[in-house]
């Protein structure tokens, strides 16, 4: 029996990256997956996808709705979609910043409130949050507003963690700094070096460096556990 068998996960931005690795994780743990991407329908392995623009207000609950009704509830939610930014502090534009604060903030809030509306009617469940070492340091190489919006997913999720424990739903973020995926290898060297550098382990990490912490908080192992924010950054912040 895997960690997962009889749980309904829903991954958002599951098509590539973090999101993708995390998906195939679930599956190969037993359950029942559906993921979301601007570009989803269709399916992915055993995985089920639902096209979603996050960036709208109403696509949350249009997403869960579809979800619950196609599964039957939702057990596990992922909310790694997000979208990035390389505006800087005197480029940045407030239709920019409400672009990035729509799917990387608003959209967590309002994915985790209705799944956790599924998630009580089952007798509990785990939202884990995906953040980024930008919202622990203020970022480097992205836009304020990308590490806005990443720090406020820290701070959502304590919120959550608080207002959802009454039902048995727990809530915790990941973290991650460089990870190698798709995105990661379009950087240029220099840049990949100046993080390398400032990384005591010295390299990028990889996605089963995340997956195995994303099984963890979505399993029973982590049944005393909420609030909580694991950083995976190979020591480039330490707290």
């Amino acid at each position: 029996m895997g960690r997962l068998s009889g749980k309904v996960a829903l991954v958002t931005g599951g098509t590539r990256g973090i999101g993708a690795a995390i998906v195939r994780a679930f599956l190969a743990e037993g359950a029942k997956v559906a993921y979301s991407g601007t570009k989803a329908a269709g399916k992915q392995g055993d995985a089920e996808g639902f096209a979603a623009e996050l960036g709208e207000p109403d696509a949350p609950q249009l997403l869960v709705d579809a979800v619950v009704k196609r599964f039957g509830g939702i057990d596990i939610l992922v909310n790694n979609a997000g979208v990035g930014s390389t505006a800087s502090e005197w480029d940045l534009t407030p239709r920019e910043w409400d672009r990035v604060q729509a799917v990387n903030l608003r959209a967590v809030f309002f994915l985790s409130r209705e799944a956790a509306k599924s998630m009580r009617e089952r007798g509990g469940g785990s939202i884990l949050n995906i953040a980024s070492i930008a919202g622990q340091n203020g970022g480097i190489a992205g836009s304020p507003a990308y590490a806005a919006s990443k720090g406020a997913v820290i701070t959502l999720t304590r919120s959550l963690a608080r207002r959802f424990a009454a039902f048995r739903v727990r809530v915790n973020c990941l973290s991650p700094a460089d990870i190698e995926t798709d995105m990661t290898a379009g950087w240029s060297q220099e840049l990949r070096d100046r993080l390398i550098a400032i990384t005591p382990l010295g390299r990028f990490g990889s996605v089963d460096e995340v997956t195995g912490a994303a099984l963890f908080f979505a399993s029973g192992e982590s049944s005393f556990v909420t609030g909580q924010t694991l950083s995976i950054n190979g020591g480039a912040f330490m707290s």
